[in-house]
């Protein structure tokens, strides 16, 4: 159902450049957002857990040079140097709330369903060389 919809909006997406895409891009910002939202609370739900992100700074030896200032020769010596790593952690969710959250969710896509299609005809009426 919502299908053609969602495939022109990702086409609109990617190359989102004239005034008609960009106002189409615009107008539809709410809609992707929600559907978004409910396939992440469907994983989760699915999964029994939300998965996120993190970055994690971590401390480690290394060697490091310098240059002798007498002989300009490099003298290695130990240094510590942080590097950065993307971690996928696991959060427990409360499932009640998730589905709760999800139902919330569903009931208010068709009125962003509307808003979208109402926006995107609005930018195809002020746009319509691009069209």
């Amino acid at each position: 159902m919502l299908k053609p919809l969602s495939l022109l909006l990702a086409a609109l997406a990617l190359t989102a450049c004239t005034p008609l895409q960009n106002c189409t891009y615009s107008a539809t910002r709410d809609f992707r957002a929600l559907e978004h939202n409910i396939r992440e609370t469907e994983e989760a739900l699915a999964r029994g857990y939300r998965t996120e992100r993190r970055t994690v700074p971590r401390t480690i030896f290394t060697t490091c040079y310098r240059r002798d200032p007498a002989t300009q020769k490099p003298i290695a010596f130990p240094c510590r140097d942080t590097v950065f790593r993307t971690e996928t952690i696991r959060i427990p969710i409360n499932r009640a709330r998730e589905a709760r959250k999800l139902a919330e969710y569903r009931a208010a896509l068709p009125a962003a369903q509307a808003r979208a299609s109402a926006g995107v005809r609005q930018c195809q009426a002020t746009y319509p060389e691009d069209a």
